[in-house]
């Protein structure tokens, strides 16, 4: 262990030991932690274990669901590289992105949840999945991870690093351990050059980082427009002649949800054959934001619930459900991305409406994505709405004028074709690491 590996785990246990009576009743009090929480612990189950491949095993961690969409389309082109000579170990830390994950990888790979950041839970995990290379998607430092897999002589990749301002400014505060931990990093391919200089900065060994772009735009297939999902219709019972502006990924807070909806209100004094569907970033903020479609006199029907969509001049649907947003997509005439539109915002996947040929808009906040939501825009792919006046104008002016919609989808697609490839570079880096 080195001088700031131990001092950091002098301090790190007492301090949250300390603090226990504060964070561990309001962790315990949720679901979503205590069905993981003796796993993240470093405790994992029989089925874990068992799941665990039979061979070399290459860990890949992923935050959520969105890093783990990124994992698979990595995999999907790794794993005929590798010849079935490798086992793959995804970890995840959201009880959301294990549900999809469990959903999506094939038996053959294993799943656990990313154990918590202390040394005797890293350490049981590191040994039990006993990897021979780890790759970190986007950027997830986590200090004795790091130092767990260094010592133990594992290469580790950070692939499609992306570091913003407010975790560059925090990690700032710790330079020394930063410091430390990223020079055990063997390979940093990041997103954008400002994410590169920003790693840098903190301390990153120069001949180790790279910029490479964004695994995103790999993720898409942007060839041309997606037609309906005629079984989701016939099962929603909707009717083929109405347009429908989609709202996704409505932020948590719920200031979205009125936004949306005011928004559509007035849409609809100039298009009223437009219906209004609404998808939560958080599912279970479905029954919240049915109470905010029942307060302006309409009826929420949600997809939870298994409810019917017959009549969209009275309803407003809600996709208070898992994986199901691509499908909705497809139902769209054009596309809102949320958690965009008020501050501190942050913004969330714009390029799959695009890459299904949906114009597609959002807000300002979008410091998530801010190596493509501005480019985007600026190559008139997608446009920011600065608020929610002008998200109604430019929505009016989409759904009036055919050609701006055809232009917004065209260009978007070709701006996506231009910048795909990185997944291959980075299974390239893994196979060349190994």
């Amino acid at each position: 262990m080195s001088y700031y590996s131990k001092l950091y785990n002098l301090v790190l246990l007492p301090t949250v030991v300390v603090a226990s009576p504060i964070w561990l009743p309001v962790l315990l009090s949720k679901k979503k932690h205590r069905v993981n929480f003796w796993q993240r612990l470093g405790f994992l189950t029989k089925e874990q274990k068992r799941r665990l491949p039979d061979k070399p095993r290459i860990w890949f961690h992923a935050v959520s669901v969105g890093e783990f969409n990124l994992t698979l389309t990595l995999l999907n082109v790794l794993r005929p590289m590798l010849k079935d000579k490798y086992g793959f170990v995804v970890s995840v830390t959201t009880a959301t992105g294990y549900e999809i994950a469990q959903k999506k990888l094939p038996p053959e790979d294993g799943l656990i949840y990313f154990p918590a950041e202390f040394y005797f839970s890293m350490e049981h995990v590191i040994k039990v999945v006993n990897p021979v290379a780890a790759v970190v998607m986007e950027t997830e430092i986590w200090p004795n991870f790091i130092w767990g897999l260094a010592k133990r002589h594992v290469p580790i990749l950070l692939a499609n690093g992306r570091l913003s301002d407010n975790s560059f400014h925090g990690y700032g505060r710790i330079k020394l351990f930063v410091r430390d931990v990223l020079r055990n990093i063997d390979r940093c391919m990041m997103q954008t050059p400002g994410d590169a200089r920003r790693l840098l900065r903190l301390g990153a060994r120069a001949e180790t980082v790279s910029c490479d772009g964004n695994i995103k735009f790999d993720s898409v297939a942007a060839y041309e427009p997606a037609p309906r999902d005629q079984a989701l219709i016939e099962e929603l019972g909707m009717p083929e002649n109405f347009e429908i502006l989609l709202g996704a990924a409505l932020e948590k807070s719920g200031r979205e949800d009125g936004m949306i909806l005011d928004v559509f209100s007035l849409i609809r004094r100039e298009h009223k054959e437009l219906g209004l569907i609404m998808v939560p970033r958080h599912p279970e903020r479905g029954e919240a934001m049915a109470e905010e479609v029942r307060k302006r006199g309409l009826i929420p029907r949600r997809r939870s619930l298994g409810e019917k969509f017959t009549d969209p001049k009275k309803e407003v649907f809600i996709v208070d459900t898992i994986g199901e947003l691509k499908r909705f997509y497809t139902l769209s005439s054009i596309a809102y991305v949320g958690k965009s539109m008020f501050s501190p915002g942050g913004g969330q996947n714009m390029l799959e409406p695009v890459a299904l040929g949906r114009p597609t808009l959002y807000g300002p906040h979008t410091r998530n994505f801010r190596g493509i939501a501005d480019v985007l825009a600026q190559r008139g792919g997608s446009e920011i709405a600065q608020d929610a006046w002008q998200l109604k104008e430019k929505v009016c002016e989409i759904l009036s004028d055919h050609k701006r919609a055809f232009d917004l989808v065209e260009r978007g697609q070709a701006y996506i074709r231009t910048q795909q490839g990185v997944t291959a570079r980075i299974a390239d880096e893994i196979v060349n690491m190994l």
